[in-house]
């Protein structure tokens, strides 16, 4: 009996030195998260699915990425820039090989001409494989800008039944595409059908959204821009020649 009592304190003894420390499975958590970031910035392909589960998905501010191949993709547009990223830890909580944690990030991205500057309220989900804690999912909510004063655009076109507006709606994506190409996003063209019966005059809406008038003159000053904007074929002018335009911002 008493060599049972023994080997149970022996084992309960190697049990207790073995059981990881929850204050240090936090801090390796949040290693790993930085250290990912870490490797976007360096635009590091490699190195950044090293940090991530095998299944890995993310929502950001309205876009869901299948993989991790299509979260690099939003790094591969940014080549070039600048990046000062922030990430304040405000709670890491850990339960076996499962882990959570929120994130304050604030981050800024410069890539001549475009200065872009975000914050963000994260959620992470994290995996322990082989020792080693994966990110497998992360939320992301952007929090207001307070450089955006919503600055838009608007176009109401009357648009007659002989043009295409499948025509018109290719040339806007390729606007949008070389807006992308700068790093601005959340910024370019809706197209927008108006309510039957709501107005007699215009039947479509295109809002340009800008953040605020320095991006909007950057973009529209932009190689990229002007670029796609000069090819457009010469029908695309029709489309606007009885248009109603105007620059808008929110009041203050």
């Amino acid at each position: 009996m008493r060599r049972l009592f023994f080997i149970a304190g022996i084992a309960l003894f190697v049990l207790g030195c073995t059981a990881p420390d929850p204050e240090q499975e936090k801090a390796k958590v949040e290693t790993a998260i930085q250290e990912f970031y870490a490797a976007a910035q360096k635009f590091d392909y490699e190195a950044i699915p090293t940090f991530c589960t095998s299944d890995f998905t993310a929502f950001e501010d309205g876009m869901f990425f299948n993989n991790i191949n299509e979260f690099m993709d939003v790094f591969k547009s940014l080549e070039g820039a600048t990046i000062d990223m922030k990430l304040n830890f405000v709670k890491t909580e850990v339960s076996g090989n499962m882990a959570t944690s929120v994130v304050e990030f604030d981050a800024h991205f410069i890539k001549d001409p475009a200065k872009i500057h975000f914050t963000t309220y994260e959620n992470y989900v994290l995996e322990k494989e082989n020792g080693k804690w994966l990110l497998n999912y992360f939320h992301s909510s952007h929090l207001p800008n307070p450089e955006d004063t919503d600055f838009a655009t608007v176009h109401l076109l009357k648009i007659t039944e002989d043009l295409s507006i499948e025509k018109l709606q290719e040339n806007i994506e390729k606007l949008n595409a070389a807006i992308s190409s700068l790093g601005y996003w959340n910024c370019g063209y809706t197209l927008f059908n108006v309510e039957k019966n709501s107005n007699d005059t215009y039947n479509y809406f295109i809002k340009g959204n800008w953040n605020n008038a320095e991006s909007y003159k950057i973009i529209h000053d932009s190689e990229a821009f002007k670029s796609v904007a000069g090819t457009m074929p010469e029908v695309v002018k029709d489309y606007f020649k009885d248009q109603v335009y105007a620059k808008v911002e929110k009041m203050k």
